[in-house]
């Protein structure tokens, strides 16, 4: 299956031709917990990432969360 992942055409080989968002972000090794998702334009509350089936074709933005600053 192809699709664009951060702006990157990827082609996802996997046991089947459908993936569950869920799946596909551990897949390629997302840590769920700090990582925004938008499918297709559309941002998907975490909680809804083990129905939301991925497509052929599909657009995902992954945003990962990171932690820093500086202590002054």
């Amino acid at each position: 299956m192809k699709l664009k992942i951060n702006g990157e055409i990827k082609t996802i080989n996997g046991p089947n031709e459908e993936f569950l968002l869920e799946d596909l972000l551990e897949y390629l090794c997302y840590k769920p917990q700090l990582v925004v998702v938008e499918l297709n334009g559309v941002i998907i509350n975490p909680k809804d990432w083990i129905s939301a089936k991925i497509k052929n074709g599909d657009c995902l933005e992954v945003v990962t969360i990171v932690g820093g600053g500086s202590y002054s």
